[in-house]
């Protein structure tokens, strides 16, 4: 069922507008019939967009943290759903590195 919900966000945020128009049909016929009802083929060719690679965190003095973790399933669903850039997909620890740079940017700022 994430499978599905991941490809379902994959096609809303158009991520297959560089692809086959192919690969989005193979998409939606997960979508609808099931991820496990496509044949290992079928499979083969939607696998590049199920992971993707941390962008990872910069910290204020420009650091990056060198994040290498890899967002598959329901991490990378979390991923597209927590951010509007899905060029800049975040792991929940940088996510959270981020958030709380923010904090500290917001507390300096009214100081």
């Amino acid at each position: 069922m994430t499978t599905e919900k991941l490809l379902s966000t994959l096609i809303k945020i158009d991520k297959f507008h560089n692809s086959p128009t192919m690969v989005s049909g193979i998409a939606q016929l997960a979508i609808d019939k099931g991820y496990n009802q496509l044949s290992d083929k079928q499979k083969g060719i939607l696998k590049p967009f199920l992971s993707e690679q941390c962008s990872g965190s910069i910290n204020p003095g420009g650091y990056h943290n060198g994040c290498k973790t890899t967002l598959t399933e329901s991490t990378l669903l979390d991923a597209y759903e927590s951010t509007d850039d899905s060029d800049n997909l975040q792991c929940e620890t940088c996510r959270e590195e981020d958030s709380f740079y923010d904090y500290q940017r917001e507390k300096l700022d009214q100081e």
